[in-house]
């Protein structure tokens, strides 16, 4: 029996110990792995530790013949094709609510219209945090209505490099505006 096989079988049956050994050798190089998906150390942390949450959750219904390493490789991998889905889904809406200028729509209300010009302010503050690369190619896909190739070719980078980048741009504005609006 190999060390990962003794661990899992452990682990199976509610051992701790064998928990944390599994957690300190993985963690790290599941976190990288993650990394290499979606381009965002902070996200790849957090999916590798959903990751090892899940483990310890189903450890029970674990199959001990099956290679622990494959297992966590395989639901982290996973993860991060369900956060890149949901990524996409966030921008194909965020995309719908500027084609159809509901974004931008002022309330007819004094108060209502504040607090929009309010939020406006937020946004182009959180926009101007971003990183260099991160802030130039949201703000050339989202307010240049640019497609990502066309990005793409003007900055000479891969459309693939362009998706990365919305991608954190868009996951660090979520966090921003989500603990700007509970000030606000």
């Amino acid at each position: 029996m190999t060390e990962d096989e003794i661990l899992t079988s452990k682990l199976c049956r509610g051992d701790t110990k064998a928990y944390e050994i599994l957690f300190k050798y993985y963690y790290p190089k599941l976190t990288l792995f993650a990394n290499r998906f979606v381009n965002d150390i902070n996200n790849a942390e957090e999916i590798a530790g959903e990751v090892f949450v899940t483990l310890w959750e189903k450890r029970a219904m674990l199959n001990k013949t099956v290679s622990i390493r494959a297992y966590l490789y395989k639901s982290t991998q996973n993860r991060c094709l369900n956060y890149l889905k949901h990524q996409k889904i966030e921008n194909l809406y965020i995309t719908y609510l500027q084609k159809n200028n509901l974004i931008n729509t002022c309330a007819t209300d004094i108060e209502s219209c504040y607090n929009d010009k309010e939020l406006t302010v937020q946004i182009k503050s959180a926009i101007d945090s971003l990183p260099g690369k991160c802030r130039q190619v949201f703000i050339m896909s989202r307010y240049e209505g640019l497609k990502y190739r066309d990005i793409a070719l003007k900055l000479n980078i891969s459309t693939k490099t362009v998706e990365r980048h919305m991608g954190i741009a868009l996951e660090r504005l979520r966090k921003l505006l989500r603990y700007m609006t509970y000030m606000f």
